[in-house]
């Protein structure tokens, strides 16, 4: 289970440091079963912080309005009970040496701590986790405290605007229009899109033929995609999914002219491109290949006609504004 933890600096320097910081939980065994000792009752049962703690530094470093404030800190609050009062105590000899002294309802007790850090910073950081300890034992779950209800980042969704170019995505070169949207599915790697998509090519042939045909195609596309960003204002993605729609042909300069409608389903994939440039844009360059796509037929005769068969796969660029919220 992942845990949250204050970071205490230390000195490593020396081994007795080590041993002091493993040690510095057992500080709150001053207290005895005495736990929380903050002031719960009527503000005159309780103190300032400032007067319940006081620092003699002997040959030490420590500074009493510095610890107080570092205690402060690990403790939340600035009051304490009317009958509690730490004394620290730093050695006359050893610079890196402090006893505690505590006394809570009348009744004193003390221990000794060697091996202090010879930094001062860290010294006063290890004294205050301690005297915190010692004061109110339930700062070790504000140390380390499990982590239950982590709430991930939001939802990346992108609306995108664009006109695209296709060659060969319906009969010979293309051009349309495309708005979709993309919503990332609880993880920053990976998102669904749905575009809607239009393409319409003009004057295609059929070879032998005299005419020549329109065609217009669309449908939704839904997609899905993979991928990260590579700096803050540039994301590569690669995307794949269906287009499953209509498609309407209509013939012009035959001897009959005919027009007709039929599904056109197509498989698309392929890569794309967010990125800032004044302002966001997308860029999607996809191969189109077809599953379902009708072949184009011009009568030439009583009994004869010639066809013009779908292309077993096309491109198709598409360039836009691309809006994210």
């Amino acid at each position: 289970m992942p845990v949250v933890a204050r970071p205490v600096r230390v000195a490593r320097d020396s081994v007795p440091e080590v041993r002091l910081v493993a040690g510095v939980l057992a500080v709150a065994g001053v207290c005895g079963a005495s736990g929380t000792v903050r002031a719960e009752g009527s503000p005159a049962s309780d103190q300032p912080l400032a007067l319940a703690i006081d620092v003699s530094p002997g040959a030490t470093c420590l500074e009493e309005e510095r610890l107080q404030a570092e205690v402060r800190s690990w403790l939340g609050h600035d009051r304490l009970r009317a009958d509690l009062h730490v004394h620290v105590q730093g050695d006359d000899t050893d610079a890196r040496a402090v006893v505690f002294r505590i006394v809570l309802g009348g009744k004193p007790r003390e221990r000794r701590f060697d091996g202090l850090p010879a930094d001062c910073e860290d010294a006063t950081a290890v004294v205050a986790l301690a005297m915190a300890l010692a004061i109110d034992a339930n700062v070790v779950s504000a140390i380390v405290a499990p982590v239950t209800d982590r709430a991930g980042p939001p939802a990346r969704k992108v609306l995108a605007v664009q006109v695209s170019a296709g060659l060969e995505v319906v009969p010979g070169a293309s051009l349309g229009l495309a708005a979709g949207f993309e919503y990332g599915l609880g993880s920053s790697w990976f998102s669904a899109r749905l575009d809607l998509m239009t393409q319409l090519s003009w004057s295609n042939s059929i070879e032998g033929a005299p005419g020549v045909f329109d065609v217009v195609a669309g449908g939704p596309a839904p997609q899905l995609c993979a991928g990260g960003g590579i700096t803050d204002s540039f994301r590569f993605e690669l995307c794949s999914g269906v287009v499953a729609g209509l498609l309407h042909a209509q013939g012009r300069g035959y001897t009959v002219s005919h027009a007709a409608t039929g599904p056109w389903i197509v498989a698309a994939g392929g890569v794309r491109l967010l990125f800032t440039a004044g302002i966001s844009w997308a860029i999607d360059l996809d191969g189109v290949f077809p599953i379902y796509a009708p072949a184009f037929r011009a009568d030439v005769g009583p009994a004869a006609s010639l066809y013009r068969n779908p292309s077993a796969a096309g491109a198709l660029l598409s360039v836009g504004p691309a809006f994210t919220f």
